[in-house]
């Protein structure tokens, strides 16, 4: 998918890449995969901050803007800067 690209593009790894578009998975299953981190967008699904404890356990988790990874075009070069920041700073 294109948010796999730019994730990819931005120095990160999508763990669930082979997976189905937009797939549905439990804590469990996030877990197993063993993520560096985790970065929850607010679109198309609204994340929120409140979420961020839910998956903390897990790896460290933000929320980002879901415009990062799902809307391509002018914005591109942007998205991958702000997502290795977002990226470096969780792996940090």
């Amino acid at each position: 998918t294109y948010g796999d690209s730019i994730l990819a593009a931005a120095g990160g790894t999508n763990v669930l890449a082979d997976r189905t578009r937009y797939p549905e998975v439990t804590l469990d299953e996030v877990a197993e995969l063993r993520p560096e981190a985790i970065l929850l967008p607010d679109e198309p699904y609204r994340f929120k901050e409140d979420h961020i404890p839910e998956f903390a356990g897990i790896a460290p988790t933000a929320v980002v803007d879901g415009k990062l990874l799902w809307w391509y075009g002018p914005r591109m070069p942007e998205a991958i800067r702000e997502l290795r920041r977002i990226v470096g700073k969780l792996a940090a």
